[in-house]
């Protein structure tokens, strides 16, 4: 996704298996944006909003600009146009050596036509593209040493398009006089696909989706949230590596869902549902698949007192056999079943007077994980348990926090931790600062992470977790809205200030670039 962060509305985060409404197929949980429409961006009285925005990086010689329009067409109509383009060239790690292929460049825009009517109706009818290449071997991202050494072929060095159109339309009906209707109804239709121009490898993935849902208020503590999902998608592909033209693959799936929230006490509240989920799949020789399961959930919530919370709860996940990893296609065995997930999790909460304090546990166990690409064989279960937990205080402009994160997966029946898209990564430390002066519109600040080594297992070849350097980085920004000019704002950057030599440990290090070293960005920003 590229989108600008201002037109961001809300973001929904939830990990692990959790409540019906994260959608099919939420194994490890979900991820739920809302883009701001154009009633968002005008103000009271306005008819029209502008956001003009520039961005310069060192490191790569790079540049971002972008354009947000936003106007009234009348009484009940608003439409937003958003637009970006992004170049970078290759960049330098922090031994100041040049990292071939990470050059790379992308576009963006979004439209949006929304409505607002007498009644508690609402109409938001979008369109998104998105569209990014760079150069590349056969395998993003991984380094032509590692190819050559490890016996793999690099195949042609060519350019890799990756773009994704996306049409969408929202319905809302929320009548103010009546607590059994907030209803939500969704629709929309992705095209993703990827490109390997010299070659003519093609991955096309076609989606097209609907969601409704409506929340009924039965009392003053008890609601529920009910609909269904529908999903069906569509691979077409191309591959010289697995020598298949044309071969394709279809997935349908639609899932039934209740997800209830009773306050029954002043300091006890409990959210409990599920969902009932049906999957449709045939593969490349047209072979189906056909699966079906109930996934229930349960949370307890504890707030002896306002400041602090206790949340404690259980919840299943289910995903049916299906499209995995498009671009690599194969017959599927068979009886192959689909994957549940389970996952316990319990979340403390504290906030007083500017202070607060958050911690969090998990443990998770997903059955017959299959593996994404290939002909999807089952790798046994992949357990994972972790914990995150933060301190701070954010008061009168100034904020201060450290948070530490760590996961610790094992996968039963198969020993390459790091080759099943759970990387291994070191305990993470973060700790951050910043200060706003109100007055002179000055906010400056810095966050340092740190990264705990992760030691080798070795196993054969290739070991079944690579070794992971610990790693300082520090960062440091200022940000000016400029009092003399109303809607200006200045930026300045400095991430990796002391130039670290390091590779992020979400990839694998043996076969990944060296993360970037030294970069100043340089911002404006004018809202008009």
């Amino acid at each position: 996704m590229v989108i600008e962060p201002d037109l961001i509305k809300q973001v929904e985060v939830s990990s692990g298996a959790g409540n019906a409404l994260q959608g099919l197929g939420a194994l490890n949980g979900s991820l739920q944006f809302e883009t701001k429409n154009a009633f968002d961006l005008i103000g009271e009285g306005e008819d029209f909003y502008g956001l003009s925005k520039g961005m310069y990086y060192s490191n790569g010689e790079g540049y971002r600009f972008s354009q947000t329009l936003a106007s009234r067409l009348g009484e009940n109509w608003a439409i937003l146009l958003s637009g970006g383009y992004t170049d970078k060239d290759d960049y330098e790690d922090g031994n100041g050596d040049n990292v071939d292929l990470t050059d790379y460049s992308s576009e963006s825009f979004l439209m949006k036509l929304s409505g607002r009517f007498d009644g508690g109706h609402s109409l938001d009818v979008g369109f998104e593209h998105v569209l990014s290449d760079t150069f590349a071997y056969d395998r993003l991202n991984v380094t032509e040493d590692f190819l050559n050494s490890s016996g793999r072929p690099t195949g042609v060095l060519q350019r890799n398009e990756i773009s994704r159109d996306t049409f969408s339309a929202t319905y809302r009906f929320t009548p103010g006089n009546n607590p059994l209707v907030d209803l939500k109804a969704n629709t929309y239709f992705t095209g993703q696909e990827y490109t390997r121009e010299t070659t003519g490898e093609n991955a096309l993935l076609e989606t097209f989706g609907i969601s409704v849902r409506n929340t009924s208020m039965f009392t003053d503590t008890f609601s529920s949230t009910y609909g269904f999902d529908f999903k069906s998608t569509e691979s077409d592909v191309t591959s010289v590596a697995y020598g298949v033209t044309g071969a394709s693959e279809e997935e349908l799936a639609y899932g039934f869902f209740l997800q209830n929230d009773w306050q029954f006490h002043r300091m006890f509240g409990l959210s409990f549902g599920g969902r009932f989920d049906v999957y449709d799949f045939e593969d490349i020789t047209g072979t189906d698949n056909d699966s079906s399961e109930f996934s229930p959930n349960v949370a307890l919530e504890f707030k002896p007192v306002e400041e602090f919370t206790l949340t404690a709860g259980y919840a299943e996940a289910y995903r049916g056999v299906g499209i995995r990893e498009a671009f690599f296609p194969a017959a599927k065995p068979a009886g192959l079943s689909g994957e549940d997930a389970e996952t316990f999790k319990i979340t403390a909460a504290f906030e007083r007077d500017g202070f607060f304090a958050d911690a969090s546990y998990f443990d998770q166990t997903i059955e017959n994980y299959i593996y994404p690409i290939g002909g999807a064989t089952s790798y046994g279960d992949v357990m994972n348990d972790g914990y995150e937990a933060r301190v701070g205080y954010q008061k009168d402009g100034f904020l201060v926090s450290l948070s530490v994160t760590e996961n610790n997966p094992e996968v039963e029946g198969y020993a390459y931790l790091d080759d099943t898209g759970m990387v291994v990564a070191g305990r993470q430390w973060i700790t951050q600062a910043s200060y706003n002066h109100q007055e002179s519109g000055l906010t400056f600040g810095g966050n340092i992470e740190y990264r705990e080594e992760v030691e080798e297992i070795p196993f054969g070849r290739f070991p079944a977790v690579a070794a992971k350097d610990s790693y300082f980085l520090v960062n440091t920004f200022i940000r000016w809205d400029v009092k003399q000019v109303e809607g200006l704002s200045l930026s300045l950057n400095v991430d990796n200030i002391f130039n670290e030599q390091y590779q992020d440990h979400t990839i694998f290090t043996d076969s990944g670039f060296a993360s970037a070293g030294r970069e100043f960005r340089i911002g404006a920003a004018y809202e008009f």
